[in-house]
This record gives structure tokens, C-alpha cells and sequence, in this order.
């Protein structure tokens, strides 16, 4: 097996409306339906309450779906772990992922507060955020951006700029009401409740870690990610061949199903972005997608 000869049937890292994701996992289904793909995983940050809306509309697309979601730790590297097959309802992982709600929604308000304040944000309330984005826990900038729109304050095409004046840098004034754990506290967290989990865009420093990650109980790698250089795939593809690890990739917010295009002014200005990558150019096979499923490797 080579990265050339890799053929995406299964789309494992996307985020939706439910995260920092443009479309709603219907919509997500529908997208990566007519891109060509026949299975997904909507892996939202630190949240897990898209799930049941993707189930239902791939039940009715005729897709296949698997469970998940991506983990930030605090240490060390900031990897990022996508937890598969695991059980939100667990206590403790319950727990952990309504922290995590809150500590992204306090930075959201906290920003969104100091961007009104400066008049940078008009026309619209918190409680209207909160209104427009009923049934989500976790808010970002996204959230706050969509209910603009919809209140006909913005334009898509002026995302970018708009993310830029008011949450890029502001996002790390404000200290967290809660931290993300380390990274073996987080494996074992996903590991209890049932799953198992995976490195997520592993770069090369990364990869020079790989004994750190399989200690740590990690027990696969991304591969085709539009993040990873060439090297970085080749790299990450001959440790899951050599160490027996879970292959898995997806196409995260690049691509179609990234929902960034139609934030950029022109076609020339998207295809100079890193958002922009071919169809069916991320993500993993169908005998990769059908061991992650079974949790069986038959290499």
C-alpha cells in the first residue's frame, strides 16, 4: 500500500455546525454524498451532540456513519486525539465534555463582549446568539457569525476579515475556566468510555513520537489529511503498516465539505488558499474504514 494508491471511501475528520464547522450534518451528508464519498464521521471539538442528526440523515442517504469526536490535550505537543466509538453518555466523559462546552462558550461570550464594546460588533444580542444556536452547547466564532448573517448583518464574504478583527488574537486574552487533559488522561478518558483513539494530522515532530502516542494508548494515525505534507503522509503510513495502528484521514475544514469557499472573493483567491484540495483527495479507504469499524486490523 502506497499514499498514491489510497482510495477515500470514508470522510473521518469533518466538523459540523455543532463545532467550528459551516454546514449542519445533513447538509454535510448531502456534500459529501455528491463528492463522492459513502461513509463519515462528523469529529466536532470537544462535543459529541451531532451524532444523532447524522446517524438519522446517513440512515436516509444510504451512508455509513462512525462516532467521534477530536480532542485538544494540554500536553505534550498539543496533539490533537480523535476519540472513536465511544460512549458520551459515560459519566465522566460526560462530564468532561460539558466542560468543555462551557470553556469554549465563556471564551466565545468573553470575546464577543470585548468586540461589542469596541463597536466592531452591532446589532445584535448574546441572548440572540444563544437563540439562533438552540440545541448547541459548544459556541465559537462560527456560531456568532451565522446568527449575524441571519439577522442580515454580514455577508458570507466577509468572514475571513471579520474573524481576524474580533476572535483570532482575542481567543487567548481570556485564561480557561477549565484545561484540556494530557494526553494519556485523554486516551484513557475515551478508552473507559468504550472507544479508542487516534492521532489526529499528525506533523513530523509528532511522528518522531510515535512511541510516546502508542504508550500513551493511541492506537492509530491520520494519514491522508490535507494538513500533512507529502512526507508527513508517507511517514504516517508506513508507522501504521509497521506498527499494526488503525489508518484513518479526513478532510477537516478544507475541501467541499470544509465550507470555506464561499468565503473567499474569487475562484483565483480560493485555489491560492490551503483550504482549497482536490475531490476525494482526503480521508481513508473502505478496508481501513471497515477495521476501524470492527476495531479488527487484517493487515
Amino acid at each position: 500500500m502506497n499514499v498514491k494508491n489510497m482510495k477515500p471511501y470514508a470522510n473521518l475528520h469533518l466538523h459540523s455546525t455543532h463545532s467550528d464547522g459551516v454546514y449542519s450534518p445533513a447538509e454535510l451528508v448531502a456534500i459529501a454524498k455528491a463528492e463522492g464519498y459513502r461513509a463519515l464521521a462528523i469529529t466536532d471539538h470537544d462535543t459529541a451532540s451531532a451524532y444523532t442528526e447524522l446517524k438519522a440523515e446517513c440512515e436516509k442517504e444510504g451512508m455509513e456513519c462512525l462516532f467521534g469526536a477530536e480532542f485538544s490535550v494540554i500536553e505534550p505537543y498539543d496533539f490533537h486525539i480523535v476519540g472513536f466509538g465511544f460512549d458520551p453518555e459515560y459519566p465522566e466523559m460526560k462530564e468532561y465534555l460539558e466542560k468543555m462546552a462551557m470553556r469554549q462558550t465563556d471564551n466565545t461570550k468573553k470575546c464577543f463582549d470585548n468586540a461589542v464594546s469596541l463597536g466592531n460588533i452591532t446589532g445584535i444580542t448574546w441572548d440572540e446568539v444563544l437563540k439562533y444556536n438552540t440545541g448547541i452547547p459548544w459556541l465559537c466564532n462560527n456560531h456568532v457569525f451565522r446568527a449575524m448573517k441571519a439577522k442580515g448583518i454580514i455577508e458570507e464574504n466577509d468572514y475571513m476579515a471579520w474573524f481576524d478583527l474580533n476572535f483570532r488574537n482575542q481567543r487567548g486574552w481570556y485564561p480557561p475556566c477549565y484545561n484540556f487533559l494530557p494526553l494519556a488522561e485523554m486516551v484513557d478518558l475515551i478508552k473507559r468510555a468504550g472507544g479508542f483513539a487516534v492521532c489526529a494530522h499528525p506533523n513530523m515532530r509528532q511522528l518522531g513520537e510515535i512511541e510516546l502516542l502508542i504508550n500513551s494508548g493511541v492506537e492509530g494515525l491520520e494519514v491522508l489529511h490535507p494538513d500533512l505534507s507529502d512526507e508527513e503522509k508517507e511517514l504516517s503510513l508506513r508507522l501504521c503498516l509497521e506498527r499494526g495502528l488503525f489508518i484513518s484521514g479526513g478532510s477537516d475544514h478544507s475541501g467541499l465539505c470544509g465550507g470555506y469557499y464561499d468565503s473567499f472573493k474569487s475562484e483565483e483567491e480560493l485555489h491560492k488558499s490551503s483550504l482549497y484540495i482536490e475531490p476525494l483527495s482526503a480521508g481513508t479507504t473502505e478496508e481501513n474504514y471497515r477495521e476501524l469499524c470492527e476495531r479488527k486490523l487484517n493487515r
